[in-house]
């Protein structure tokens, strides 16, 4: 006899495969310093050297874009996007060599919470489905 029962499914369906999942959220004094978005916006910006150029990418207002830039500037410790006003080149941003940290730290956390959900949904549909 087995000693795990099989799930009641019917005939000729496909099981259902269970899914845990996250993601990274960096709070400064119990704010929000980045998330998912911040995130696409830090890198569109090392991408386009530009908040107005990176916002328009993102289909993102610019107010937007500027908003969640100033919030994380002002929460960190030290400015994570360096700002240029326009001039004969016309301006332009770049992260930081704190923000560049930051966002690899952001990066490679979100991989590693990737390969710990990956092992939690193969063990926790083994022991569902096995």
């Amino acid at each position: 006899m087995n000693a795990h029962p099989q799930p009641l499914t019917p005939p000729g369906t496909k099981r259902q495969a269970f899914n845990m999942d996250g993601s990274i959220t960096i709070y400064c004094k119990d704010e929000l310093l980045m998330g998912a978005t911040q995130y696409r916006l830090l890198n569109q910006i090392v991408v386009d050297g530009s908040i107005n150029a990176a916002a328009r990418n993102l289909k993102m207002s610019y107010q937007h874009a500027w908003t969640l830039i100033n919030r994380m500037n002002h929460l960190s410790p030290m400015p994570i996007v360096l700002r240029q006003k326009g001039g004969r080149d016309g301006g332009g941003c770049q992260l930081s060599s704190y923000g560049l940290r930051l966002l690899n730290t952001y990066a490679q956390k979100e991989i590693e919470l990737m390969e710990f959900f990956r092992e939690c949904n193969r063990q926790l549909n083994n022991c569902l489905f096995s």
